[in-house]
């Protein structure tokens, strides 16, 4: 599958399911997981395999609910890693169900790039 369709069916399902306040940061997500991909794919087999299961979650091409919950998910997460909000404010308006969901994805951007 090429970069470019993955992409455009990621930033189709954030533009329609993100709050209007954190639109602005899709392209700069974008861009953080062309470079999370890169460390992921140069890393070690074990840390590949550890977390192939979430690359297939972003680039999979599909509206299946859990896949688009997913997207969402590691979307509120990069903005809780750089610094833009809290998980408690993404949790107290609702944004995502549960801290879990985020942090499973904060650990592993920390743990590819940190």
């Amino acid at each position: 599958m090429q970069a470019v369709e993955w992409k455009s069916a990621l930033k189709d399902v954030l533009e329609k399911n993100v709050r209007e306040e954190y639109k602005d940061k899709i392209n700069e997500y974008l861009d953080f997981l062309t470079l999370l991909i890169d460390k992921w794919w140069y890393n070690d087999e074990r840390k590949r395999e550890k977390y192939a299961y979430h690359f297939a979650l972003l680039t999979a091409v599909s509206d299946r609910f859990n896949t688009t919950r997913a997207k969402i998910n590691s979307f509120y997460a990069f903005l809780v890693y750089r610094g833009y909000v809290s998980a408690y404010r993404l949790m107290k308006d609702k944004c995502v169900a549960g801290g879990e969901s985020l942090y499973t994805w904060l650990r592993m951007y920390r743990d590819l790039l940190d």
